[in-house]
């Protein structure tokens, strides 16, 4: 049995609907082409590594070690994400699993190192206790190495591929120990949304569940929190989009928190805001699914995305580099939000259907280039979503 395959999923754009949609309005958003992915590969030593290559960081276990993590924690049952959160965020608490693994994580409140060894590790456990795996009875050991094509912490989605990636993985491994087929049907699917989703309750405290779902399923979908049952939006015309990465990372859990906080101190003025952005969306929605000449649809949604740009702003969403990016593309002619959580993180600019023949993209590009951003072109359409494949 070789214990050798790959998994992938996307990431996201929210092309609108962020913060409001932790409220209960609707958000629309879509899968972009960079992707995260989980090779797992067998080792002849009975130890069982951890790899990190965004970070970078790498920890590992031997797997008596790992087996007595998985008969002493049951993470599917008895020790849930929320709780596994608090003892993640305890002011200079140990690291949870610390006496399982031989490389330490950094100690700091919010390392990189810490949440992404202790989501993995939760993870793993969790799905294969789910999975009827209690101990691995393997004469070698395995890698799981992760690595993003996406920048941590710029609102692309890097945290869901990530949790995704590793539900599906340990899912196939758990089916791989138990020498059983590799199947991502769609209750397979279903069930590897819900592991991220959990992954994401420890990375960030109240996620949505947007970007889980989007990178599970690789759909433009409607979104509502709280409603499984999210609508797929049929798209008349691709969307095309710059995104452009500021570099500066940020906290989503920080910035949800002080959104929260606003919505508390001003509840008819935030309310508001709120509700209008849950409009929008819907507006926007039926822009998207028009057959309207495309002309006519991209400057609707130009409007739109620049209504939904200052919303954001007015909730404190904005960062001086972000700034700086929907300066230069409104000097240009272009209509440009933030995306994702704000404060940092990315924005995107729409694009019209005939964008590489415009001499005002090239030096729309030029100039964010030359201030120090990176950009990305794609275009928002259905696409692929988690992926496996034996090796």
């Amino acid at each position: 049995m070789a214990l050798d395959f790959e998994v992938s999923a996307p990431g996201k754009v929210i092309l609108h609907g962020e913060h409001s949609v932790i409220y209960g309005f609707p958000a629309v958003a879509g899968p972009i082409g960079l992707r995260t992915n989980l090779r797992c590969s067998p080792q002849s030593d009975p130890v069982v590594t951890f790899e990190f290559r965004s970070i970078p960081f790498t920890s590992s276990l031997t797997l008596g070690a790992f087996n007595e993590f998985l008969a002493e924690f049951d993470c599917s049952e008895t020790l849930l994400p929320e709780q596994f959160l608090q003892q993640m965020r305890a002011p200079e608490g140990p690291f949870p699993f610390a006496r399982f693994v031989r490389t330490q994580p950094s100690s700091a409140e919010g390392a990189k190192e810490r949440f992404s060894l202790g989501v993995a590790l939760y993870i793993v456990n969790r799905v294969l206790r789910a999975e009827g795996v209690q101990s691995i009875d393997t004469s070698g050991g395995f890698t799981l190495s992760i690595g993003s094509a996406m920048s941590i912490g710029a609102g692309l989605g890097s945290s869901a591929s990530f949790g995704v990636c590793l539900g599906a993985g340990a899912y196939a491994l758990a089916q791989m120990l138990q020498r059983k087929p590799v199947n991502f049907d769609d209750a397979v699917r279903e069930k590897v949304s819900g592991w991220a989703f959990d992954s994401e309750v420890i990375m960030h405290g109240k996620p949505s569940g947007i970007d889980n779902t989007i990178a599970t399923y690789g759909k433009l979908i409607r979104f509502r929190r709280g409603d499984p049952a999210h609508q797929t939006v049929a798209l008349r015309h691709p969307v095309h989009i710059l995104i452009v990465d500021t570099g500066v990372s940020r906290s989503t859990a920080k910035l949800v928190a002080i959104n929260a906080e606003r919505r508390a101190l001003y509840p008819r003025t935030v309310g508001p805001i709120l509700e209008a952005m849950g409009g929008l969306v819907e507006e926007a929605i039926g822009w998207y699914e028009s057959d309207q000449e495309p002309a006519t649809v991209y400057e609707r949604l130009g409007t739109l995305v620049a209504i939904n740009n200052n919303l954001l702003r007015s909730l404190g969403a904005s960062h001086p580099a972000l700034e700086q990016i929907f300066a230069l593309a409104e000097q240009h002619g272009y209509a440009s939000k933030l995306t994702g959580a704000g404060g940092g993180g990315c924005a995107f600019i729409l694009l019209p259907a005939n964008y590489r023949e415009q001499e005002s993209f090239r030096l729309l590009d030029q100039a964010l280039r030359d201030a120090g951003f990176n950009t990305i072109e794609t275009t928002i359409a259905d696409g692929q979503g988690v992926s496996f494949q034996a090796k």
